[in-house]
Parts: C-alpha cells; structure tokens; sequence
C-alpha cells in the first residue's frame, strides 16, 4: 500500500514537469475564459530583456518604476493589446507580468506572472477587470489611457505605442 501512495506521489509530482517540458496545457489554454468567443488563443511571450524595457509614466506619485518589453507589444485582431510588463520597487523587488488591455471595454487582465528563473505561471486571477478610473497608483490608467488606447481606440502598431510612452518623458 505504501509503494501505491510513493507511485501517486511521485506522478504528481512528475506530471506537471513532463507538461512543461513538451509545452503541454499552459500556454495552450491561457485564455480559457474567454467573453464569447471573441479573444485570441495567446502564447506566452519570451521572458523580458532588460535592454527590451521601455518605461512609462505612470503619475507623480508613483514610486516603482514601470517597463514594457518592446518586443512584446502586440496590438491583436480580437482588440486586445498584449504585453510584458515589470514593475521595479524602491526597494530592488521586480514584478514581471504578461497582461492584456482590451480598448473597446476599457478592461485588463493579467495570463500570467514571471518567475526569477524566466519561468511563468498562470496568473490565478486570470479575467478580465475593469481598469479603475480614479486611482493615481495603477498603472493600468495610464497605460490604457495614455499609451495604448488613447482616445478609447486601440493604437495600430507597436511603434505607436511606444511614441506615446516616450512623448511622456
């Protein structure tokens, strides 16, 4: 009995590395939740480079600093913008996300969250929010507002985007 227990153990555990290892299950069903039918099937991006970032304004007093991987920049034929972002503390902690802004409904949803290693993992929260009008803090405003949906339209390249971001600074 306790040889049955060690083998289910074992397979749980060994499983989910085989998965990855062959590009099974995550990134085939990342969008999983889709609203009728309209999101495209979305692969995970590369891990971001550090010379790939293009930071953006975020507001005054905001104290991280906020990058966009250039290479990421996807402006998708469901209306969704897809990107990678990492967000950089004060204090050294970096967060590395893969998020996707849709114009036309002003919401945002987080695929998934990067790891040290350039690993990713589904993001557990993974639907689609509105993006908070009133708070100084989110960067989720301005990126929308700003930089890729000015005027509540999807802009039509990554190039344009990325003007947007560096007219700011």
């Amino acid at each position: 009995m306790r040889q049955l227990v060690r083998l289910a153990l074992l397979g749980m555990l060994v499983a989910p590395a085989f998965a990855h290892a062959w590009g099974l299950g995550f990134d085939r069903d990342i969008d999983d939740q889709k609203k009728s039918g309209e999101e495209s099937q979305t692969r995970l991006p590369p891990y971001p480079k550090a010379g790939n970032q293009q930071e953006f304004y975020v507001s005054g007093i905001a104290g991280n600093h906020y990058f966009v991987d250039k290479t990421t920049l996807d402006m998708g034929k469901d209306g969704v913008v897809r990107y990678v972002l990492t967000i950089k503390a004060r204090g050294g902690a970096t967060n590395v996300s893969f998020e996707g802004i849709r114009c036309a409904t002003r919401e945002r949803k987080i695929y998934a969250i990067g790891h040290p290693d350039g690993s990713w993992s589904r993001a557990r929260d993974s639907h689609w929010q509105p993006i908070a009008s009133t708070s100084q803090l989110s960067y989720h405003r301005p990126l929308a507002d700003e930089y890729l949906c000015p005027q509540g339209e999807m802009v039509h390249s990554p190039q344009e985007a990325l003007r947007n971001m560096r007219a700011v600074w």
